[in-house]
């Protein structure tokens, strides 16, 4: 029996929660992965055996994507954006009280 392993990431936390960790490993688990160990709330790392290769053609998802979850371009871009408002509230802040 010859395996491969991937590992999951996600932006957010999301394997804290159980129930969201269950349902990524029953879809993970329609193309023959299973889980190896939990690394953190924000990784898992998967293996499986490789004949089941043979399988991936007849799923509706990548059976190789490494990201689940909310988008990183999603949590950058929020992240960006609250930054500019803080910035430009401290810069207000500081401009108008020497006035």
């Amino acid at each position: 029996m010859e395996l491969e392993y991937k590992v999951i990431q996600a932006q957010t936390p999301l394997f804290s929660d159980t129930a969201k960790m269950h349902e990524v490993l029953e879809q993970e688990a329609k193309a023959g992965w299973r889980l190896l160990e939990k690394e953190d709330n924000y990784k898992i790392r998967l293996q499986r055996d490789v004949s089941n290769r043979e399988n991936d053609k007849n799923l509706d998802f990548d059976p190789y994507r490494s990201t689940v979850g909310v988008s990183s371009v999603i949590t950058y871009g929020v992240t960006a954006v609250v930054t500019v408002a803080i910035v430009s509230v401290i810069l207000y802040l500081a401009l108008w009280s020497n006035t």
